[in-house]
């Protein structure tokens, strides 16, 4: 085994966005400090800074979830260092040349290509790591790091290979991980094999592969698991990504109309267990503006909120939460005056329908858009109501308010002191609200309306249908309507349940008898300066988690801007404070 003789001041494994932003923290912090650390970062995808969910080479089919306006990435500030400075690099915005003061209120959001934000953070890595080589202060290893173990209080690495390096600390910094299939894709991968001219594809990224399917996509058809982001893009790209055209014919709501190229699959047939659809972001910043919470109405949950936490002993349900936000959506639904869905309840009553509708999914009321609306209907109404053309129902207002407050909840509750049990009920909370808060741009909605009409998707499985594998493919029943499904892409992104974690690197690290996991159905637990905390104990070692798997600890890990917050700060003052 080839074993690196020298022993780094720190090990980053991982860098996308959250270990460039480790790094960045690193020496920004490092400044303050006469002797600078010496770092080896680790990253296996084709574009570091950016990783494999912002890749470059993407197709134009993968949209971001978040609009120009939206994206509020902190820019890098000058690190001055000794004998040397690292520049400034701007904001997400400045660097796109996206300017407020050139646009109206009334300007559409526009929601930029993945691929345009990895070239941003490819070029934001660029610009610190070759300074950093050039001064023998950063060795970069393209692979994949599949365990670290502690050996005489140094931290080894070691990477599918062989090789192995050594660090004093290590942060991983690593995203989404992909977990054990469940009962449903194990049997189909047991099956399909030997099934002929039946294909199945368990992750919807990278696309290019469900499009160079082995058994093409053309002439057949093709089920979608999963009615979320993900299945958006790859209905694009089974459609637009397949030379077909949507044009729009209403530029004030976005309608479009969809020419098909005819190589698209003969069908697209989405599917999930409750066939609810995401809800569209707001048009414009005019219409945004109605749910932002005033300042004077976020102090009062901040208030609310950090007033529970005092007593957190105490808390055992998410209705703190739910009692902080129910107010200010009331005031918000009643201020949308003409435009909410009509009604005649004071503001009491609406208060206690939000805390209904929050505190059981499958509470019922008029204000409230029916989950047993027809999919197309319920599209065109969420649509309406994003555009200004119709009314708004309550829950869009609750989710949309839920959006704009979801910053200071995330703050005020990561390192929260609550009960684990609890941590998972305000994770599912949230997980549940962001079909509206991390919902798609109007025009993908629009897209997918327009391919309903069309006739290139097919939406009468979308709610559970009854799936059996035949030796024919997939056959779909709901309704006394069958169709049968030729390729199958699986579209739902594993949530990061860390016992379920099946890549090596985080499995090797959760075997660890004295690492425990937050919570059955979340991350491993870590401290503010993102050191993992041992089971039973206070105590940490030198190996610190960022990001998804972390889940639990921290609340709101899934944002782009996340990336660059706060916490990479905490660790990085950790990091200098322990080399002294």
């Amino acid at each position: 085994m080839k074993k690196s003789k020298e022993v780094y001041d720190i090990g980053i494994i991982g860098c996308g966005p959250r270990g460039l932003s480790a790094l960045e923290a690193l020496y920004l912090i490092s400044g303050e400090h006469a002797e600078l650390p010496k770092t080896v970062v680790f990253e296996s995808s084709e574009n570091i800074g950016a990783g494999p969910v912002y890749n470059l080479k993407q197709p134009n089919t993968n949209w971001l979830n978040v609009s120009e306006r939206g994206l509020a990435i902190e820019g890098r500030k000058e690190i001055k260092l000794n004998g040397f400075i690292i520049p400034a690099f701007p904001t997400y915005q400045e660097w796109s040349g996206y300017s407020t003061k050139d646009l109206s209120n009334t300007t559409v959001d526009n929601f930029p290509l993945r691929s345009k934000m990895g070239e941003y953070l490819s070029e934001r890595y660029k610009s610190i790591s070759c300074i950093l080589e050039n001064r023998d202060l950063l060795k970069v290893i393209r692979g994949e790091v599949d365990h670290v173990v502690m050996e005489n209080k140094i931290v080894k690495i070691e990477i599918l290979g062989g090789a192995s390096f050594r660090a004093n600390e290590v942060a991983l910094c690593i995203g989404h991980q992909p977990v054990e299939l469940d009962n449903q894709l194990a049997e189909w991968t047991r099956r399909v094999p030997n099934i002929d001219n039946i294909e199945l594809i368990t992750q919807p990224y990278p696309i290019s592969r469900i499009l160079g399917s082995t058994v093409a996509v053309d002439k057949r058809s093709v089920g979608i698991r999963g009615f979320g982001l993900a299945m958006i893009d790859v209905v694009r790209a089974l459609s637009e990504g397949n030379g077909g055209e949507f044009i729009i014919v209403d530029e004030s709501t976005r309608k479009m109309k969809y020419i098909p190229s005819g190589s698209e699959p003969m069908a697209i047939v989405p599917f999930s267990l409750n066939g609810l659809p995401m809800t569209p972001k707001p048009l414009n910043k005019k219409i945004d503006d109605f749910y932002v919470p005033s300042t004077e109405q976020l102090k009062s949950y901040e208030m609310s909120v950090v007033k529970s936490l005092r007593i957190a002993e105490n808390i055992d349900s998410t209705d703190f939460l739910i009692e902080a936000i129910a107010p200010i959506a009331a005031d918000i639904f009643i201020a949308l005056e003409e435009k909410n869905t009509e009604h005649c309840l004071d503001k009491g009553k609406l208060i206690k329908i939000i805390k209904s509708w929050l505190s059981d999914p499958e509470f019922s009321n008029d204000l409230i858009l029916s989950k047993d609306l027809n999919v197309a209907k319920a599209l065109q109404g969420f649509v309406d109501m994003a555009t200004g053309s119709g009314q708004v129902s309550l829950d869009y207002c609750i989710g949309h308010v839920w959006r704009h407050i979801q910053p200071t909840m995330y703050r005020l509750l990561s390192f929260a002191p609550i009960n684990n049990e609890l941590v998972g009920e305000i994770v599912q909370l949230d997980e549940r609200l962001k079909r509206y808060s991390y919902g798609p741009p109007v025009d993908s909605l629009q897209q997918l309306l327009a391919l309903i009409r069309s006739g290139n998707i097919n939406m009468d499985f979308i709610a559970d249908p009854e799936i059996k594998l035949t030796e024919s493919g997939w056959e779909f029943s709901s309704d006394n309507k069958v169709i049968t499904i030729n390729v199958m892409v699986n579209s739902v992104l594993d949530a990061p349940q860390i016992l379920k974690v099946s890549s090596p690197l985080p499995k090797k690290l959760i075997l660890r008898s004295e690492v425990k996991p937050i919570h059955d159905k979340l991350g491993v637990k870590t401290s503010k300066n993102a050191l993992i905390e041992i089971d039973g104990d206070y105590s940490t070692i030198p190996i610190a988690l960022m990001g998804r798997l972390a889940k639990g600890t921290l609340i709101g890990v899934d944002a782009i801007a996340e990336c660059f917050g706060d916490r990479s700060k905490y660790w990085a003052e950790g990091v200098l404070n322990r080399m002294k």
